[in-house]
């Protein structure tokens, strides 16, 4: 069961219920020496309803909880049967079932129509090497509505990204797909299924849900993930842990890095010791015309940020700040509280002695995102991301700017979320679906 006082539940259940027919043996008296004016009648009438009223209330909820924990089970159970496949750019496949990664991996599966799994797939790419380094396998369910159908929707998500991914995003380092990504073998009878878990009004925001190593839901969501907030939920796994060599090795074992084909796989899985061509720390190539301009704004923000340079950080988002409106006004109209960067960037507010590494930057539909690791100086980690898109002169300008903590030991509470005017500290639950 999902709790550990799961196996003490008959007996409890039991005695509640036994207690239940005592008391309610015992009312109809109580009622006649209420009547007759027995002396403390009344009194004793009130403490065997009040007694019995109790106990029919703590067995109902017992028994109300004990369903909960069974179809919650059921659906754990079902998903450890759901198969899926991942292929290489050669078209060569593997298929294994979610219950295979049981004490290896985790499971985060998106639902929803195909744009809308298309759009969570597209913001789950600059992560691609996160999610490895978590061993986070993403598995899509597109909803095609109950007549189902071949191709159409599914076959307009799936190409390019479960075996090409590189045709059709510019990735830096590392364009492959990686082992991140998978998709069920049967796409139909999985939106059946999550289209009876989501009510019916919330099918068209579609949902998703994540599952441990340990084959539990371990948290879910109707809308879209929001996939910084899902990696800080769990460990990160660093490359050349001893510790945890077994799991990696079973992680290879199971899954398929879409650059490796199946006869070179142990070679693949040599040369991939952080999970995967895709996941392996790698420099930024700065001489590419593409990237510089990024790169250069990427760092003007943080060397801004250290030194408390107004000017040079106004610099950074003057392009979004005169031709954007500002990504913070909903957190805004929710109550946030938004400082400006005059007060983000005062001696007693910045972060001190702060260094940046493990960069990844992708570039898709006009958009560009840069990943990167924080390491302040206490030794604490927290994963960044910066947006970027073309301003009116079709030059690169950051957009947003999001820090959330991300390391072995550390679950987020607060994520930091920053554009043009300024910054807003928020909890990392109330942003962790986009609804």
């Amino acid at each position: 069961m999902c709790d550990s006082r799961a196996a003490f539940f008959w007996p409890r259940f039991a005695l509640e219920c036994a207690l239940v027919v005592a008391l309610a043996a015992a009312l109809p008296s109580s009622i006649g020496d209420a009547v007759r004016g027995v002396e403390d009648g009344t009194r004793t009438l009130g403490t065997n309803a009040a007694a019995l009223a109790a106990c029919a209330l703590a067995a109902n909820a017992e028994r109300n909880k004990r369903t909960k924990d069974l179809k919650r089970l059921a659906k754990e159970l079902a998903l450890q049967r759901m198969v899926v496949i991942q292929r290489n750019r050669l078209f060569e496949e593997t298929t294994f079932t979610l219950g295979e990664l049981r004490n290896v991996a985790r499971v985060a599966v998106v639902y929803g129509d195909a744009e809308k799994v298309e759009r969570d797939l597209m913001r789950a790419t600059p992560y691609r090497r996160r999610l490895e380094q978590s061993r986070i396998l993403v598995v899509p369910v597109v909803e095609r509505g109950e007549s189902g159908g071949e191709g159409g929707a599914v076959a307009d998500v799936g190409p390019g990204r479960w075996e090409l991914l590189k045709d059709v995003v510019e990735a830096y380092p590392g364009a492959g797909a990686g082992r991140w990504l998978a998709w069920p073998t049967k796409n139909d009878d999985w939106s059946e299924y999550f289209r009876g878990l989501i009510k019916s009004e919330d099918v068209a925001r579609g949902g998703y849900l994540t599952i441990s190593t340990t084959g539990l839901i371990r948290g879910s969501g109707v809308g879209s993930p929001d996939w910084s907030v899902l990696l800080s939920t769990f460990p990160r796994n660093r490359p050349g842990n001893k510790d945890d060599e077994e799991a990696e090795k079973a992680w290879k074992r199971a899954t398929l890095d879409s650059s490796e084909s199946l006869e070179t796989r142990g070679t693949g899985a040599e040369i991939a010791r952080a999970g995967g061509r895709g996941a392996v720390s790698q420099t930024i190539p700065r001489d590419d015309p593409s990237l510089s301009p990024i790169v250069e704004l990427h760092e003007k923000f943080y060397r801004s940020l250290g030194t408390g340079d107004d000017t040079g950080m106004a610099e950074v988002w003057s392009s979004a700040k005169s031709s954007r409106p500002s990504c913070l006004s909903p957190l805004v109209e929710k109550g946030a509280r938004l400082d400006g960067w005059d007060v983000v960037l005062r001696p007693d507010r910045r972060p001190q002695g702060m260094r940046i590494d493990d960069l990844d930057i992708t570039i898709e539909k006009g958009v560009a995102t840069l990943t990167g690791l924080e390491t302040v100086a206490n030794g604490a980690t927290l994963l960044c991301t910066q947006t970027f898109e073309r301003d009116d002169n079709a030059e690169w300008m950051m957009t947003s700017h999001t820090t959330i903590p991300y390391g072995a030991d550390t679950v987020a509470k607060i994520v930091l979320r920053c554009d043009a005017n300024g910054c807003i500290a928020v909890p990392a639950r109330a942003v962790a679906s986009d609804k």
